[in-house]
């Protein structure tokens, strides 16, 4: 998980660089780089000591043929998602494929540690980016791979990732700017602690790396479709895929194994530490999570963040959608305006009853963005104006 120990200068003038859909999101990230290295590398070691590991990502066991590999940050301002593998009889089923190929590259690596098997399919939960750029390293190592997605997912992907990296890397690009201005702010030493200046550098190197990334970035789209949901027979596993319709993004699925009892859940649960809001649908959001609160889990795997083995943190974010809904709704009857409910809605009570949300790395500004955002979806989508 991203994190920045201090708010970077310029931070504010950054923003409309960031993806504008889930600005607020990367932001928060920004905030939060070191951070997340920090507590990374405080964790015991024997917690990782049978399974394969490198610089940026960790692999835990999840049963005797599953795993997931959990990541450290791309970039400031964008993460890496949360990977599935699924080991069967004769090849591999991945879920999910990082915002960057490098990082997907990395991950076959140590995929490579834990079978020879070569990767069959990849399915791929929702169209963000942090969840599918890296699917290229997958057709290319294994050019017979199956990608999967839900049929409306497969086309904003395609659309999606042309828009992404022509917006990024166009000459004049705000975020090419933005790179130029941390560069010469380094280059300068402009009021910089030398904790700072090692941020920065650090920080600079990884947008680098992203600009050539995205710049080389071949897209592909997945061929396999559905509507609804997928059920497979994996080699002997039992792979039910869902759609669940808009939560955090207008198509979210789930990879459910049922013999298992593991949920690979995407981005309708996100600890990092926030949810992810930016453009969500909090409306359904809500069924969706009472849904997925029935499901009978041993493990469930987010989109961002640790392995779970209870539903404290899905009742967690139900009830924060459930305060938000009702919440809104009254002041939508009072007749206040969508700049009103933003003001006023005050969550500050669920938030209390949630520990990760109240750490040293989720500052109250972050608080305050997830707030507001809510906030507004609720807003359009109480009222039947979208984001329902």
């Amino acid at each position: 998980m991203a994190a920045g120990v201090h708010r970077k200068p310029g931070a504010q003038a950054r923003a409309s660089c960031v993806h504008p859909e889930r600005s607020g999101d990367r932001i928060m990230l920004h905030r939060r780089t070191l951070l997340a290295a920090a507590a990374a590398a405080a964790l015991p070691s024997n917690a990782m000591a049978q399974t394969p590991s490198d610089a940026g990502a960790r692999v835990e066991q999840l049963t005797d043929n599953a795993f997931a590999i959990l990541h450290d940050n791309a970039t400031d301002e964008w993460p890496h998602s949360n990977v599935g593998v699924i080991v069967g009889r004769r090849s591999v089923f991945v879920i999910d494929s990082n915002y960057l190929p490098s990082r997907a590259v990395a991950d076959i690596a140590l995929i490579r540690q834990i079978t020879d098997k070569p990767v069959s399919h990849l399915v791929t939960t929702h169209w963000h980016f942090d969840h599918n750029n890296g699917a290229i390293a997958y057709r290319d190592a294994f050019p017979n791979v199956e990608l999967i997605a839900e049929r409306e997912t497969a086309r904003w992907i395609e659309l999606n990732q042309t828009y992404w990296q022509r917006l990024s890397t166009a000459p004049e690009s705000a975020r090419r700017a933005a790179l130029t201005t941390l560069e010469q702010e380094l280059a300068t030493g402009a009021a910089l602690t030398a904790e700072e200046r090692a941020a920065r550098t650090t920080i600079i190197a990884q947008r680098q790396n992203e600009m050539r990334e995205l710049g080389e970035l071949r897209i592909v789209t997945p061929e396999r479709v559905f509507d609804g949901q997928l059920n497979l027979n994996f080699e002997g596993t039992r792979i039910e895929i869902k759609d669940w319709g808009p939560a955090n993004s207008p198509h979210d699925a789930t990879i459910w194994l049922p013999r298992e009892r593991i949920l690979f859940a995407g981005d309708i649960l996100v600890q990092s530490p926030l949810p992810y809001t930016g453009a969500s649908w909090p409306v359904h959001w809500a069924q969706v999570l009472r849904q997925i609160e029935a499901m009978p889990i041993a493990k469930l795997v987010p989109g961002h963040g640790p392995v779970m083995t209870d539903h404290s943190y899905t009742r967690a974010v139900g009830a924060l959608m459930e305060a938000t809904l009702t919440r809104v709704e009254a002041m939508v009857r009072e007749g206040k305006t969508l700049a009103q409910v933003q003001d006023d809605l005050n969550l500050d009570d669920v938030r209390a009853a949630v520990p990760v949300w109240n750490g040293p790395d989720v500052p109250d500004d972050d608080w305050t963005y997830t707030r507001r955002t809510l906030a507004e979806r609720a807003f359009v989508g109480l009222r039947g104006q979208g984001g329902r």
